[in-house]
Parts: structure tokens; C-alpha cells; sequence
């Protein structure tokens, strides 16, 4: 039995969810603004229904961001802990190639859609190729992400869809609110954790896993408390 434990904290849609053998067997969502002291029960509650016990995983995944600092900090904690204490492998998926997959069900183009810096979204374009559909396929990447100013962003998507159809996957509902009032055309945010664990089952086989010690987030902007001047 092979087995991948997805973590999703990224934002307010938090979720984890277990792959048995290629097959997602349980999930469970992650209480908004509860992520710190739901992750645990939730984890033992989705490896129960699975039948795995933490210590019997193969790997851990964990979504590496962009997204909220403090989402990012209680998702790596939480599986580098369990990963160095049951000496399980970790994982990192972005968070942009989580969304895109977990839209596979989506027709045209997938511009996915995360916060960036201060007054800033980070864009990433997703082919849409019927492999791309395919669980045990990881998306194929067009455009990687890079950060364009909000007031800028229907233009930006448009330019990055160069006139082909496309549709818009944001990571949270803020995002989706904001989407919606400039006019772009998007799917409802979904939770990441089955993608998560998914692609982190392909990235296992695919290389060797993360260094524990060395996996920091990606957190796509500088964090708001700063140092003061000298």
C-alpha cells in the first residue's frame, strides 16, 4: 500500500486528504481560521478513515505557496514534524500547479491566481491538453508565475491568454470577489489538498524528496512586520 498524506494551508480553503494507492480515500476541509489547532484531529481523523496510520506513510505533501504567511508556517511545521518523527518523506507542490490541476476539469486555458505583493496578484498559465485531466498527469506549465499589479490584472490575464479562451483559478474567495468586479472569467476556489497529494505522489517517484531541514515556503511577498530602519 502506497500512501500520500496532502496538506493544504495556504489560505481560508484550507483541506488534507490522503491518496491510497492512487486513489484519494478520504479528505476532510480545514476550519477557517482553525488551521493551527484543527490540522492535527483533522489529519488523524482522514488517516483513520483511510486506514493508514501517519506512521505508515510514504509521504507527506504539503502546498508550498505563494499564499498567507501564517497558513505557510502552520502547514510546514506540522509536516516536518510528523515527516522527522515518523521518518516519512516530505514534499513540497506549488500552490500554482495545485490549482491548475485541481481545475483539470476546466475547458480552454487555466490562469491561476494567488496573492503577491503589496497591491499585487501572482499569474501562472496552464496548458489545457486533454492529459492535463488526467489525476496521475501533472499540468503542463505555459507561462510560470510572475507578479502583476491588481489594477492591471484583466489585462494581464487577457494578454497571457493572447486572445484564446480562458478561465481564471484563483486560491481564495477574496481573490474570486475581485476577479469577479474586474470582469474575468473564473471557476470557484477549491480545496487543494487531493491535487496536493496527488502531485506529491508524482514528485516522489519522479526525484528524490525534500530536504526536512532546508524546506521553506514560498511566500510571494515580503512579510508585512519589518525590521526597523538603523
Amino acid at each position: 500500500m502506497y500512501s500520500i498524506l496532502g496538506i493544504d494551508t495556504v489560505g481560508p480553503l484550507g483541506s488534507i486528504a490522503i491518496l491510497v494507492d492512487g486513489a484519494l480515500v478520504a479528505g476532510a476541509p480545514l476550519p477557517p481560521g482553525g488551521h493551527s489547532n484543527g490540522l492535527a484531529a483533522a489529519a488523524e481523523i482522514v488517516a483513520r478513515e483511510a486506514g493508514v496510520g501517519l506512521a505508515d506513510l510514504n509521504g507527506i505533501a504539503v502546498s508550498g505557496g505563494p499564499g498567507s504567511f501564517t497558513g505557510l508556517r502552520i502547514g510546514f511545521a506540522w509536516a516536518k514534524g510528523v515527516a522527522v518523527a515518523a521518518d516519512v518523506s516530505l514534499v513540497v507542490v506549488s500552490t500554482h500547479e495545485a490549482a491548475a490541476h485541481a481545475a483539470g476539469d476546466v475547458d480552454g486555458l487555466r490562469i491561476t491566481v494567488t496573492p503577491g505583493e503589496r497591491k499585487e496578484l501572482a499569474l501562472a498559465v496552464w496548458a489545457a491538453a486533454a492529459a492535463d485531466d488526467e489525476p496521475t498527469t501533472r499540468p503542463r506549465s505555459i507561462i510560470a508565475p510572475h507578479s502583476v499589479p491588481e489594477w492591471e490584472a484583466a489585462d494581464a490575464a487577457a494578454a497571457l491568454a493572447a486572445g484564446r479562451p480562458y478561465t481564471a483559478i484563483p486560491t481564495n474567495e477574496a481573490l474570486a470577489a475581485f476577479l469577479a468586479s474586474d470582469g474575468v472569467p473564473h471557476c470557484a476556489p477549491r480545496p487543494l489538498a487531493g491535487s496536493v497529494a496527488r502531485l506529491g505522489a508524482l514528485l516522489l517517484r519522479e526525484g528524490p524528496a525534500a530536504d526536512v531541514a532546508s524546506a521553506t515556503p514560498i511566500y510571494g511577498r515580503e512579510p508585512n512586520a519589518r525590521k526597523p530602519a538603523p
